[in-house]
């Protein structure tokens, strides 16, 4: 068999001028892709880079840190699953404040005041951190119309989310 190759090798080399044009339409055969279709963690894996990215961009941007957003990891009591949990600077410390009032309520025996408990939603977000979190929206708002790379993210961000949304429906 090495003969064969070698006779081809010689041909080559003493015909140059006519190897050299098939050699060139050879070496410009088109890239094919092909993608599969991405799994439900890839997806969440994505949303959460996203996420990452928009945050980071909107933190660069904003002009109150209280509206500046951070991620961590939480671990729920009776989970070992983490959750991972984005929020405010400002919902964080209201978050905090209202945890302090809660353990405070038990250690006095009593259960506390209605919606001082130890989680934040938004039924009990009122009055400045009503305001704030209006605000904030209203600024995330702006800076999507007025910068283009936030809205870039944003949106792919929206579609990420979508995609996932369409899968876990069906």
């Amino acid at each position: 068999m090495s003969p064969l190759i070698f006779s081809q090798q010689q041909e080559s080399t003493s015909d140059s001028e006519s190897t050299t044009k098939p050699q060139t339409a050879r070496s410009t055969i088109e890239e094919i892709s092909v993608t599969g279709e991405r799994t439900t963690y890839s997806l969440r894996l994505e949303i959460e880079c996203a996420e990452t990215e928009a945050y980071s961009l909107f933190n660069d941007l904003n002009s109150n840190d209280e509206f500046d957003v951070t991620c961590e990891e939480v671990l729920y009591t009776g989970s070992h699953l983490p959750v991972r949990t984005c929020m405010a600077a400002y919902l964080r410390r209201e978050e905090a404040r209202q945890t302090q009032n809660y353990i405070q309520s038990l250690s006095s025996g009593s259960l506390g005041a209605p919606g001082s408990g130890a989680l934040l939603d938004r039924v009990s977000v009122r009055g400045e951190e009503l305001e704030k979190t209006k605000a904030m929206e209203q600024e995330m708002i702006r800076l999507a119309i007025e910068v283009q790379e936030f809205t870039e993210v944003l949106k792919k961000l929206s579609e990420l989310v979508g995609a996932l949304e369409a899968r876990t429906k069906n």
